[in-house]
């Protein structure tokens, strides 16, 4: 699980379990291996490999987790705290990422090292291609601990442990693609606003999201026009959406329904559309002034 393979230990104490425990590594998926002195200088420069108490004190960043240090040592960088509080600062530092994030402190474009993706980034990739909440919550538990137990800087770019997270760059080519659709979308609409004053975009994409991205941009109400909708057997239609944020949009399915058949949507009645297995003959300029008019 994660990017850490073995673990290399020299006594079973509480110590060694604590750290063992703050990042994450369990026996039953990890090889632990138990040592006698010090690691090679191989080991200890292997971040798959985590030291524990085996040497390596203040190097971290390399999964070494020691504070057998001498006063030459400490002066060199090494540290005097414990394995456990070691690893409990660099849990420590992943929850600070999130809180700061959670409270819009910080924005993950503003991470310390530019790059792509940003570990918010990662989780929204991920977010896009699992649909069950039980399946993201474990797929969102596989990628922090792979930045917990790889010593990533969570402010920086998730890029070394796309390849030990399962599914990584799906992930990250997801939210790649979502981010060039919604700039593409955010581009080419055209902005109107309806007789009752609320703010209508106007966009000719094939991109399902463009509803939530124009949302986000400030949009009440979205008139879609999908020229190729993929159905099963390789069929496409001419697919309008009408979607308002929060918005009824009843009154506009049902004026457009009446100018031709099968218009309709759920009963909550903030989306609806042309008929969803046919084409669609009515011209993007008439359904905007329904919109505009009825809404």
């Amino acid at each position: 699980m994660g990017v850490v393979r073995e673990v290399l230990f020299a006594k079973v104490d509480l110590d060694t379990m604590m750290t063992a425990l703050v990042l994450g590594l369990n026996p039953a998926e990890v090889l632990f291996r138990c040592v006698a002195g010090s690691a090679s200088s191989q080991a200890l420069a292997d971040k798959s490999v985590a030291c524990i108490e085996v040497g390596g004190s203040g190097r971290t960043t390399e999964n070494n987790f020691d504070h057998h240090s001498s006063s030459t040592s400490l002066a060199a960088g090494g540290v005097d705290l414990s394995s456990a509080a070691q690893a409990l600062e660099r849990l420590a530092w992943l929850v600070r990422y999130v809180d700061e994030l959670d409270r819009g402190v910080l924005r993950a474009e503003t991470s310390v090292e530019k790059g792509f993706p940003t570990l918010s980034q990662l989780i929204s990739g991920m977010l896009l291609v699992v649909k069950s909440p039980e399946q993201r919550m474990e797929k969102g538990l596989e990628i922090l601990r792979a930045v917990l137990q790889s010593g990533l800087d969570p402010y920086g770019v998730m890029e070394p442990i796309l390849d030990a997270v399962p599914h990584g760059r799906w992930y990250a080519n997801a939210k790649r693609e979502h981010d060039a659709n919604f700039a593409a979308v955010i581009a080419k609409a055209s902005w109107h606003v309806s007789a009752s004053g609320r703010r209508v975009a106007v966009v000719e994409t094939t991109w399902i999201g463009a509803p939530g991205a124009l949302y986000g941009h400030g949009a009440d109400i979205v008139v879609a026009l999908n020229p190729a909708m993929e159905l099963s057997g390789s069929r496409t239609i001419r697919k309008f959406t009408i979607a308002g944020n929060d918005i009824s949009v009843v009154p506009a399915i049902e004026a457009l329904g009446e100018r031709e058949d099968g218009w309709g949507g759920p009963n909550h009645g903030t989306i609806g559309g042309s008929p969803r297995e046919r084409s669609s003959s009515l011209d993007l300029q008439d359904v905007v002034e329904v919109v505009l008019e009825m809404l």
